[in-house]
């Protein structure tokens, strides 16, 4: 059972009402139908605020007007609608993104130089990566150039709903003139994976087995990469994480050399 402050956080929170907005659909839940007025007392909201509080509850889905009272939008019929309209203000956004990013990236990297450019590609090139977004990006733009991949993961399991699109998109190199890829996949014993799971790793295509010789997260490509994340304790992220990448061909054979006896020894699946 939760209590009273625990749901008013998840309204806030989740649900993205404001502190007014949640105290007056709590107490239109509660006492039912209720004038402005009347509200702005029981919910504890100064009147003046209490009429755009209305009116936004209005527009979000959680009440409707009556004459002069307001009446409370069942939970069930609510929350799914906020949900729903989170669902479809996203796409739309989503829409609006992909439709300049292109054109955008293109600008951007011509006004970003040859010398930035370049030096991406150093050999012996080492960057600190922090946060799962930031990771999530350059694992998308390795597995882009590379042609063979192996990847070792730990903690990345819990995030599969995003680096499986991922894989999904650039695995199979469609759209691009690279040849068809080689990835693997060492995943710790222990991991539950879903008959969809495996088809949708075949489709990448990409050949997963299980270790119980897993310390973190790795990914290692043809192209004399290696990447290596760690759980970050110092981020307030939900999958919050810290990254190191290496551009170094020595680093990288001998890594693939010691990850390869792994991929030997594991189960196949």
């Amino acid at each position: 059972m939760q209590t009273v402050d625990e749901i008013e956080t998840s309204l806030r929170e989740t649900f993205k009402l404001s502190s007014y907005e949640t105290k007056s659909y709590l107490s239109l839940l509660k006492l039912g139908k209720q004038t402005p007025k009347e509200l702005a007392s029981s919910a504890s909201v100064p009147l003046p605020r209490i009429y755009d509080t209305l009116e936004s509850l209005m527009s979000k889905g959680f009440a409707l007007k009556q004459d002069e009272y307001y009446s409370p939008i069942p939970p069930k019929t609510a929350l799914h609608g906020r949900s729903v309209q989170f669902e479809t203000e996203f796409a739309k956004e989503q829409r609006m993104r992909q439709s300049v990013e292109k054109e955008l990236a293109s600008f951007l990297e011509k006004t970003s130089g040859a010398q930035t450019r370049q030096r991406a590609q150093d050999e012996g090139e080492i960057s600190v990566l922090k946060g799962f977004n930031s990771i999530a990006n350059k694992f998308s733009e390795l597995l882009r150039e590379s042609s063979e991949i192996i990847l070792v993961a730990k903690r990345a399991v819990e995030a599969k709903e995003v680096f499986i699109p991922i894989l999904l998109e650039f695995g199979a190199g469609s759209g691009s003139k690279s040849r068809k890829k080689s990835i693997r996949i060492i995943v710790p014993k222990d991991t539950k994976i879903t008959e969809e799971e495996l088809k949708e790793a075949r489709r990448a295509p990409a050949e997963i087995r299980k270790s119980d010789q897993i310390l973190f997260d790795m990914m290692i490509t043809d192209q004399n990469d290696v990447l290596i994340g760690v759980p970050d304790p110092l981020s307030d992220e939900i999958n919050h994480a810290i990254a190191i990448w290496f551009r170094n061909s020595s680093f990288a054979r001998s890594t693939r050399v010691a990850v390869e006896e792994v991929w030997k020894s594991s189960q196949k699946i």
